[in-house]
């Protein structure tokens, strides 16, 4: 089986207070006041979109000014691999192949992959592709890269998003309970895979 994961929320923890601080520090950057796009905290997480051009086009800031780095700057102080990733992946790797397709700049995601990226046979960043999650097209260049055929791959993430990719793929999803997304409604897109524990990835 080809298994492949989101990053952010599923092999890295994500952060929605890494995520507002770094957007409110890319809007002052840009000249303006967070308070002109969302007032609050929960209101910002309503305006957030995993699609991080989409959000660049609501934001409207003028282009190249390294808002990227400006994000991965504030972002990453939040954010690290779970303890058990690089041991997952190795176990995982004995019986199966595996990718990451993540919206996050493959070279930015690459400072976190040093301890098991020899185990990854793809891996897949904003930069790499047209369209973001949701659109499938990530899943479509691994399936390319790897010659495996969709039949049997799974997209594992935390976010209705990946779900949505890997069914326009038409192959297997998963989803977690450790990431950002909400349980619940992760659970209504009717994954064929429900993962409560890092220690359940192990049982695919």
């Amino acid at each position: 089986m080809l298994i492949i994961f989101d990053f952010d929320g599923v092999l890295l923890k994500a952060s929605w207070k890494g995520l507002f601080e770094a957007y409110k520090t890319i809007i002052e950057a840009g000249g303006k006041h967070y308070k002109e796009y969302f007032d609050s905290f929960s209101e910002f997480k309503e305006w957030w979109n995993p699609d991080w051009r989409q959000n660049d086009r609501n934001l409207g800031l003028p282009m190249g000014k390294g808002y990227d780095k400006i994000f991965y700057d504030v972002y990453n102080k939040y954010a690290y691999l779970f303890h058990w990733t690089p041991a997952v992946i190795g176990e995982l790797a004995k019986k199966h192949s595996l990718a990451i397709f993540t919206n996050r700049h493959r070279y930015n995601a690459n400072k976190y992959l040093s301890p098991f990226k020899k185990h990854l046979r793809a891996v897949i960043g904003g930069e790499d592709i047209k369209n973001l999650k949701p659109n499938p097209e990530g899943i479509f260049l691994i399936l390319q890269k790897t010659g495996i055929q969709k039949e049997d791959a799974v997209m594992i993430g935390d976010m209705p998003e990946d779900i949505m990719a890997g069914k326009a793929a038409s192959v297997k999803t998963g989803v977690v309970k450790w990431g950002l997304g909400n349980w619940d409604k992760l659970l209504s897109l009717k994954p064929d895979y429900k993962f409560k524990n890092y220690k359940d990835l192990l049982r695919l």
